[in-house]
């Protein structure tokens, strides 16, 4: 059994029971030293905060010194409640032992930690509260890789969903709308827009879903050039993200996606999923625009550009599908094209080819369709004309083949002459596609046969028109 002087004499003050008394043999009071040091050292390694506070929560003992940058000596005798990121809830105030209990410390500096705290409170030989003790450890780096795994599920969740509805989709047009409309339930947005960079320099919307993105175009197109993504405040305080396409071949696309005024801005998380989501966009988009580019390289002539005799037929027949379609098919033919390959070759003969279709893009409207049928013969369609149009626009043809010079520097090739046939599909007419080539190809013939360099109309329903 202790003897008095160990645990203190009634009355007197506590004595702490790890300091030898005075009278003690030399070896104990070795022995009850280096006790107390292993213990010290033990608690040490195991924890990162030791403290007991007085009834008042004021701190009377804390270990290490200096803690997360306050001194020891300055932290004694204020209150516990000063270590707090934020006042409430206050672990100092409670009444009850606790374990795990996780509290946000701060630094001297500022910057915070997460704590989990062992707390017991302290009775005094009356049984009344006497303050608390505590330790505790820094779990912050847990804390953050738990938050970290937390938003890396979050974020592989929200891919997956987009990915699975995306998949759903068949064609790429309805893939980049779906991964829009994804947009805003996966990461809480106010819109999402797909843009493109017009050759002269503005923004163009090719798909959006949410808020009206025009007045935002002024302040991200001329960013959109650029490879580095951007986050913006909007001109009525709007939190912005513009993601630029990594492929650097124009036209440049982006991904716009913006946050309403007042909402709170983007974070990391955000930023993260919305560069995954970027790039799920813009391989779809790679895919899309290839398979235009396929398409268009099936429905086009390789040299000028026209569409070829296939899209130009299917284009055809659909027009004249259409009830009551109505308008004036030329077969445009060049004249002396073989002399001019054989006497100035075929780079100038390709030159001439493209001088042609030059000309008839210059005369044909949106909603004409030009093509080049094979080596000299072209052809276009004029909508809704009439034979007089359709005469007025042979003979500027005509006149625009004489003005045509295409060939290489120092050399002099023949006037270029154009033989024209045309037919006339008039209102209520029932003209096929076949019977309306047939009629304008025998009319372009009836001009070689008469001297080329001139416009013939067949119309299939009227009397023949030449000029």
């Amino acid at each position: 059994m202790p003897s008095p002087e160990m645990i203190g004499a009634p009355g007197a003050a506590p004595r702490d029971p790890a300091v030898p008394p005075p009278d003690a043999e030399p070896g104990f009071r070795v022995a009850l030293l280096e006790s107390r040091h292993r213990w010290r050292d033990i608690a040490s390694l195991a924890i990162d905060l030791a403290f007991e506070t007085d009834p008042a929560g004021r701190l009377a003992f804390l270990s290490p010194d200096p803690f997360r940058g306050w001194p020891a000596e300055w932290l004694l005798g204020k209150p516990a409640q000063i270590l707090l990121l934020h006042p409430e809830p206050d672990p100092f105030a409670l009444l009850h032992p606790v374990r795990g209990l996780r509290t946000w410390l701060r630094h001297a500096s500022g910057s915070p930690a997460c704590f989990s705290l062992a707390l017991v409170p302290l009775a005094d030989a009356g049984g009344s509260y006497a303050g608390l003790r505590g330790c505790g450890r820094d779990v912050t780096a847990e804390v953050q890789e738990a938050e970290a795994q937390a938003a890396a599920l979050r974020r592989a969740a929200a891919l997956e969903t987009l990915a699975r509805r995306v998949r759903r989709q068949v064609l790429a047009p309805r893939m980049l709308a779906a991964t829009l409309e994804s947009l805003p339930p996966a990461i809480g947005c106010s819109g999402a827009a797909l843009l493109e960079l017009a050759p002269g320099g503005a923004a163009a919307i090719t798909r959006q879903h949410g808020v009206e993105t025009g007045p935002l175009l002024p302040l991200v197109a001329p960013l959109m050039a650029a490879a580095e993504p951007r986050f913006l405040t909007g001109p009525g305080g709007e939190h912005l993200v513009l993601l630029p396409t990594p492929h650097r071949v124009p036209p440049f696309h982006a991904l716009l996606v913006w946050r309403a005024a007042g909402e709170r801005d983007f974070d990391a998380d955000d930023r993260h999923l919305l560069h995954a989501i970027a790039d799920l966009l813009f391989v779809t988009l790679g895919n899309h625009m290839l398979q235009r580019e396929l398409e268009l390289q099936a429905r086009t002539d390789a040299l000028t550009g026209l569409l070829n005799r296939r899209a130009f037929m299917d284009d055809l027949r659909r027009r004249l599908d259409r009830p009551g379609e109505r308008g004036a098919l030329l077969f445009i033919d060049l004249d002396n094209f073989k002399p001019i390959n054989d006497t100035l070759g075929h780079e100038a003969g390709d030159a001439a080819l493209v001088a042609v279709a030059a000309v008839l893009r210059e005369m044909a409207r949106p909603v004409d369709l030009a093509a080049r049928l094979g080596g000299d013969e072209f052809a276009l369609w004029l909508e809704d004309a009439d034979a007089a149009a359709t005469g007025r626009r042979a003979a500027a043809l005509c006149a625009a083949a004489l003005r045509l010079s295409p060939w290489p520097p120092g050399r002099q090739g023949p006037k270029l002459t154009f033989s024209i046939g045309g037919a006339v599909r008039g209102p209520g007419a029932q003209l096929r596609p076949d019977a309306l080539v047939a009629a304008a190809d025998a009319a372009m013939y009836a001009v070689k046969r008469g001297g080329r360099g001139h416009w013939r109309l067949a119309p299939p329903s009227a009397p023949e028109a030449a000029g």
